[in-house]
């Protein structure tokens, strides 16, 4: 993802800092003093942001994926895995139309949260980026809302990941109100020519 669909530089997906080489420029962005002293060695990291969650592709057709009941019986993390027995899964988690960079400790704090046209519930707001994340979900910039729900749509399409029927109808509403950009299809051209598929527009 960073080197062959980013070269290695470019903004992050939610505040458009500027990165290269997975480190995240603060100042770019007016984050330079947000974030206290624990969580700066995170949000100076540039992470890659799964836009549908890997929690969330846990279920394919609204079913739990078998390799994610079978990792309960030896202890091991769902996702990890899944990665190393379910080639479908692993595949999905892995697809660069889903990943973008992100200031690390944003995407830390999104985790696997749904989006939302307003937060509510202990607000978490990031000085001059446009982004909100609440206790129950995340507001992101409206600029990136098409995008968002475009990736969504192809999740589904290509891996069977199913949202709820709040989730799914605010995904069509962003689909247009944020039409697709010359920038994302740019963006999209690049991923297919990386992995071979992607998009299709």
């Amino acid at each position: 993802m960073y080197s062959k669909v980013f070269y290695n530089t470019g903004e992050t997906l939610y505040c458009g800092c500027n990165w290269s080489a997975r480190k995240t420029d603060l100042n770019s962005c007016g984050l330079q003093s947000f974030f206290p002293k624990k969580q700066r060695k995170r949000a100076l990291r540039t992470e890659a942001e799964h836009i549908i969650p890997a929690s969330w592709m846990l279920k394919v057709n609204n079913k739990t994926r078998q390799c994610a009941s079978d990792s309960k019986a030896v202890k091991d993390s769902a996702r990890k895995y899944c990665q190393k027995h379910d080639l479908d899964y692993k595949q999905a988690h892995n697809d660069l139309v889903n990943l973008y960079p992100a200031v690390g400790q944003v995407n830390a704090d999104r985790s696997n949260k749904p989006f939302v046209d307003v937060s509510k519930n202990k607000v978490k707001t990031y000085g001059k980026c446009d982004i909100e994340i609440g206790s129950r979900g995340i507001v992101p910039p409206s600029n990136k809302k098409g995008d968002i729900a475009r990736v969504a749509f192809y999740m589904t399409k290509t891996y069977g990941v199913t949202y709820s029927k709040r989730q799914l109808e605010l995904f069509k509403k962003w689909s247009k109100q944020d039409p697709i950009s010359a920038q994302e299809r740019a963006h999209n051209k690049r991923v297919i020519q990386v992995q071979g598929f992607g998009l299709q527009q």
